[in-house]
């Protein structure tokens, strides 16, 4: 091949700024004083910067911050001209090279603002000052960069909007979302409309029940999809964020639910992170797994707080009919019995591996079996205690016991 034939491709890596005087200079934009005056100018910026991040009297310091203040204004040279020299060297000609450098702190102080990620009250990783650091010198951000980072945070600002404006449809008070994911919220409310729910947020128990319907429901009538007349009442500027988290729940969610080869537990597990759910009586963090499995739930009646899951174990190991609370009459008839009879070493470890939630279940059987039972079976089978006093006092320690009267009015 000739030399005519062939050319050679060159990248100009240099800063925009610099890119932009240069063209001001060759082309008698920008005359000799007012270069002067730019250089001035960025020597005092670069002291003021340096300043700010260090100090001024460190060689690196200076150094380091005049190459902060020129990634600023090229920066924010870049964001108001792009491509084009021209109209950035008039700039740089009409305005002062300072007011430029704070342009592009500007910039970054708006991006640092927007939230970093689509949740309520989130704090964002980097503070104020780090963030600067980082993406003046370290990693300096280009425009590119810059803009699609830009394009991320306002989707979570506008992801926030709609998860707002939900949270308010459902009546659930912005003070109890704090940290929790936009999208949860937003998908729960367009679930709770497509069940005829509009207005509701569900406890997990009650989300059980909704599932349950919606999934006898869709597989009887072998499709589900979410109506567009559902969202008209939606203000338009919520419907980009909320078309695409329809189109998933739609390309999921509902999926999974005309899925009959999964069982309902596996789809409420796959649910536990996509959902929000409102406070309930539950009193522990396993209360959306309480809810798993059909079984677990009909015997805790949704109560998981360690008492009464003792309370219900001992009942199960006891042979007696399983409660969440008893009287003390009837925890001294379940000393007599196991005195008696001896306990039921097998009901309670299979009642856990096969019903209790999926992300407890390994850890309560490991406590069941090498905690709480010996202890259990130590304590009333001791029968040194004519009374019952030592296992009678245990069981007051570790379950709900309550005088007859008043688990008679509970019942």
């Amino acid at each position: 091949m000739s030399d005519g034939n062939r050319s050679v491709a060159t990248v100009d890596k240099r800063p925009f700024f610099e890119k932009a005087l240069c063209y001001g200079m060759q082309n008698r934009l920008i005359d000799p004083i007012k270069c002067e005056m730019i250089i001035q100018d960025g020597a005092k910026g670069s002291v003021q910067v340096a300043q700010h991040f260090g100090t001024s009297h460190l060689y690196t310091d200076l150094d380091n911050a005049r190459k902060r203040i020129v990634n600023l204004v090229s920066l924010y040279l870049e964001d108001l001209y792009t491509d084009n020299l021209a109209h950035a060297a008039e700039s740089l000609r009409d305005n002062s090279f300072l007011s430029h450098s704070r342009g592009g702190n500007e910039m970054l102080k708006k991006l640092h603002a927007m939230p970093e990620l689509p949740v309520f009250l989130g704090s964002n990783a980097q503070a104020l000052k780090e963030f600067q650091d980082e993406r003046t010198l370290a990693k300096p951000m280009t425009i590119a960069a810059y803009r699609k980072e830009l394009k991320r945070r306002q989707e979570n600002m506008a992801s926030i909007a709609a998860a707002r404006w939900f949270a308010k449809d459902m009546t659930v008070p912005l003070s109890e979302l704090d940290y929790v994911s936009a999208e949860m919220v937003t998908r729960t409310a367009l679930l709770m409309r497509l069940c005829g729910k509009e207005g509701k947020c569900p406890t997990p128990y009650e989300f059980r029940k909704i599932i349950e319907t919606l999934r006898a429901k869709a597989l009887a009538a072998g499709k589900v999809k979410i109506p567009k007349s559902m969202l008209s009442d939606v203000p338009q500027e919520h419907h980009a964020i909320i078309n695409g988290i329809k189109r998933e729940i739609e390309y999921h969610d509902l999926r999974l639910l005309l899925d009959a080869t999964v069982a309902l537990d596996e789809v409420l597990n796959e649910f536990k992170s996509r959902y929000f759910f409102r406070e309930s009586d539950l009193g522990d963090v396993d209360q959306f797994d309480a809810f798993v499995s059909k079984e677990w739930l009909q015997l805790t009646k949704g109560k998981e707080d360690i008492y009464s899951r003792q309370t219900l174990f001992m009942c199960l190991a006891a042979g007696v009919k399983p409660k969440t609370t008893i009287s003390d009459i009837e925890a001294k008839a379940m000393i007599r019995r196991v005195r008696e009879k001896g306990f039921d070493r097998v009901v309670v470890p299979a009642l856990i591996k096969a019903s209790a939630p999926i992300e407890i279940k390994q850890d309560l059987l490991a406590w069941w079996e090498g905690e709480f039972f010996p202890e259990a079976q130590e304590r009333l089978m001791d029968e040194s205690g004519t009374k019952y006093n030592d296992a009678l006092a245990f069981l007051k320690d570790n379950c709900n016991i309550k005088n007859k009267i008043a688990v008679e009015k509970n019942s």
